[in-house]
């Protein structure tokens, strides 16, 4: 049987060889990983300052050269010599980005002859892209969103490109939770209701048996895992920490992510009171497939962000039996339910009484972990997205 062939649009993909990444580059290498046995030839396109081309075991990457290199040379000159007009020259010079990156796509995917290719929505980045092939949008969060929605800084130039793309391709539309969905179409002012399909993680085979509190979890150790920003609760964290290592002097806490414009050292440690700080360790950035590793040592990991199209990261922890706390935000509320698989804070002070409760034992760790696993098992677990996702391309073609 000929396979389908399917090209996949993305700034992000979770490798070594392409940088940082977030929650779109992760989920997109599980699932292409996953995908590519089920008779589906996939290459993944990517763009940046730094070309590579390369084989993920079955999935091809190519990331081609784009004028990125260029216009942040140009835009310095722009700047340096104050030169009038500077942001109509500085959308001009983005334009002219998105259509030499439209143009190569394009023609890339009518000289590899694909059957399907795949968007996510944020920056708008192929929205000048032609082509008949089938063309699916998967709403992983945008910038229109980000800041309509979740009070995230208001990009302008990703939000000019963005209404420009969903004006094309407004059609064949995944969104990622019931909340995407409703903040898509409101957003975009779309017609058709996109299509519901979470992101999914894969279930390792771990022993779920054991005490909560045997090894390797560490007694009193509170994980962050996620992007170093305020919209991302980091403030939060370290708050609700300095409270809690005042009743639990050998409580640490352990931050993982990407330091988003050096918020760590210009205000996360700054929040951090004197013997809170002794009681941290920072970590950076860890290669996803050495996550896993440090998240087996939590005792609990905090998810405070204030808006969430849908977490991947949330998921990896479920996936481990880890304990979370998470805010109150739509998109978690769909996957943890309270006080049975997870806790969810109301507000700041309901972090502290949540950790309390754990560190205390005041509940059964065991059946709010097994909770949190049977909670994948059923519902996000790879292989039941990857049916779903099949199901949806096959209906295009």
């Amino acid at each position: 049987m000929k396979p389908i062939k399917i090209c996949f649009v993305t700034r992000e993909y979770a490798h070594e060889l392409m940088g940082k990444t977030g929650g779109i580059g992760v989920f997109l290498k599980q699932f292409t990983e996953q995908l590519s046995q089920f008779n589906f030839e996939i290459v993944v396109f990517s763009f940046g300052a730094i070309p590579t081309r390369f084989y993920d075991e079955d999935v091809r990457v190519v990331k081609i050269r784009d004028l990125s290199n260029f216009i942040e040379k140009f835009r310095t000159l722009l700047r340096r010599y104050k030169v009038p007009g500077y942001l109509h020259i500085k959308l001009g010079l983005e334009y002219i980005n998105r259509f030499y990156i439209s143009m190569y796509l394009s023609i890339f995917v009518l000289k590899n002859k694909f059957d399907l290719i795949e968007f996510h929505d944020y920056g708008g980045d192929a929205c000048y892209f032609f082509g008949s092939l089938p063309k699916i949008v998967r709403c992983h969060g945008s910038a229109v969103t980000l800041h309509e929605f979740m009070g995230y800084y208001k990009r302008k130039l990703d939000t000019v490109f963005e209404y420009k793309f969903f004006k094309r391709f407004n059609k064949n539309i995944i969104a990622v939770s019931k909340f995407s969905r409703e903040m898509t179409m409101e957003a975009f002012n779309l017609k058709t209701r996109p299509q519901i399909i979470y992101n999914g993680v894969s279930i390792k085979k771990s022993e779920y048996t054991k005490k909560y509190l045997a090894k390797p979890t560490e007694a009193l150790s509170i994980y962050y895992f996620g992007s170093i920003r305020e919209r991302k609760g980091i403030d939060i964290a370290c708050k609700t920490f300095n409270k809690v290592v005042l009743k639990f002097p050998k409580a640490t806490f352990h931050v993982m992510g990407n330091n988003n414009n050096d918020h760590w050292n210009k205000v996360a440690v700054k929040l951090l009171t004197e013997e809170a700080f002794e009681q941290t360790v920072y970590y950076g950035m860890i290669l996803n497939i050495e996550v896993e590793k440090y998240l087996k040592r939590a005792h609990v990991v905090l998810f405070p962000s204030f808006g969430e199209n849908f977490s991947v990261a949330l998921l990896e922890v479920l996936a481990l039996g880890k304990i979370v706390v998470t805010s109150n935000t739509p998109s978690f509320r769909e996957v943890i339910k309270h006080n049975e698989n997870g806790f969810i804070a109301g507000d700041f002070a309901d972090y502290y009484y949540w950790i309390e409760a754990i560190f205390e034992q005041k509940i059964n760790l065991e059946k709010i972990s097994d909770k949190a696993v049977e909670t994948l098992k059923n519902n996000f677990e790879m292989q039941k997205i990857i049916q779903q996702n099949m199901n949806f391309y096959k209906s295009l073609l």
